[in-house]
């Protein structure tokens, strides 16, 4: 309770526990003490005090000061208190404090801020990714020209060594891997912005991974890898072809890459009106804490060290899901690990 001029005439223990001071401390001081210096220079104390004796009632918020220095965050009620005769003989004051509300608001408000520079952040990234990609095609996809041009002719004129073969044969491998790099980038962005269309069509999918096995036949002797497919019958169904092959080919490039000198095996089947394709690995597995983050951007597994840009699996799973299907991983027991992808027999895409 408060008299007329806003000097304290009760105190409660709630009023003790919120702002420190003891009855003894405070009956008499102005309710000055309990405001910031901004606002007892602005003249904030009397202002309430004259609008709750013109209104009745008035609710504030805002920074308040406790005994040892403090703040904290307080809603305020001043209620004017008449006589009969009308007369202001004093003010009710009810004091909550808020802070740790306004503390969850700020945080909030906070995470609002970072998540928007976060988002933005992204934006640009995936901006530049697009950008950047489209740039660096052009003059490689000269380079690779010049390549073929310069093997086709030492290929005529033959040569005593085929130690420029050699170069050439590497450099031409280097470049289709920067190409590869490059689409996975194009891809990303494409995904980013709502670009990854598919174009569907009825075709063999257990022919499709055959088709794409035997292409991958070279990189898995590179990688010391026995590549074998088990893809009996058909399963025809709508999906995107390039893309579907995509998939496989990011799985399988996976499996040469951490089951090196290990057998990898391909598979097809159909379950519950899905084609499903699984591709088996005998490398390290993947870390129980990886299984979900591995399929993130720019994402690999803690104990999957090796090069790379961490976008195949991304990509592979975006893929699969704007089919309306699915992709997974789990280790086996004898170890290595097992990609699943599954894909609704009538594409989903949209």
């Amino acid at each position: 309770m408060l008299d007329r001029d806003g000097r304290v005439q009760s105190w409660n223990a709630g009023a003790a526990l919120i702002k420190g001071y003891q009855r003894d401390e405070i009956v008499g001081k102005s309710i000055e003490l309990f405001y910031t210096r901004e606002d007892r220079e602005n003249g904030r104390p009397a202002m309430l005090l004259a609008q709750a004796a013109r209104e009745g009632r008035v609710e504030d918020e805002g920074w308040r000061v406790r005994k040892d220095g403090s703040r904290f965050w307080a809603d305020v009620v001043i209620t004017a208190l008449r006589n009969d005769a009308g007369d202001l003989i004093g003010f009710a004051k009810v004091t909550r404090d808020l802070t740790q509300r306004q503390q969850a608001e700020q945080d909030r408000r906070k995470l609002d801020a970072d998540r928007i520079r976060a988002e933005e952040a992204l934006r640009i990234r995936d901006e530049f990714l697009s950008i950047a990609s489209h740039e660096l095609k052009t003059p490689l996809t000269a380079l690779q020209i010049e390549l073929f041009g310069m093997r086709t002719l030492a290929a005529k004129l033959g040569s005593a060594d085929d130690r420029m073969a050699r170069k050439l044969s590497r450099a031409s491998r280097n470049t289709d891997r920067l190409e590869r790099l490059i689409e996975m980038l194009l891809d990303v962005s494409r995904v980013a912005t709502g670009r990854l269309t598919l174009k569907p069509e009825r075709f063999d999918l257990s022919e499709a991974v055959k088709q794409v096995t035997e292409t991958m036949r070279g990189t898995a002797e590179q990688s010391g890898c026995e590549l074998s497919a088990d893809a009996p019958g058909t399963i025809v169904g709508s999906w995107d072809r390039v893309r579907t092959e995509q998939v496989v080919m990011n799985l399988l490039a996976n499996a040469f890459k951490y089951g090196a000198g290990r057998p990898v095996t391909v598979s097809t089947a159909v379950e519950g009106g899905e084609g499903v394709i699984e591709i088996r690995d005998h490398g390290p597995g993947v870390p129980p804490q990886d299984l979900k983050r591995i399929f993130d951007r720019f994402e690999r597994g803690a104990r999957r060290d090796h090069g790379g840009l961490g976008l195949g699996l991304y990509v592979s799973r975006e893929i699969a899901t704007a089919h309306g299907g699915s992709i997974a991983v789990r280790n086996l027991p004898d170890g290595g690990a097992a990609f699943t992808v599954r894909l609704p027999l009538a594409a989903a895409a949209k």
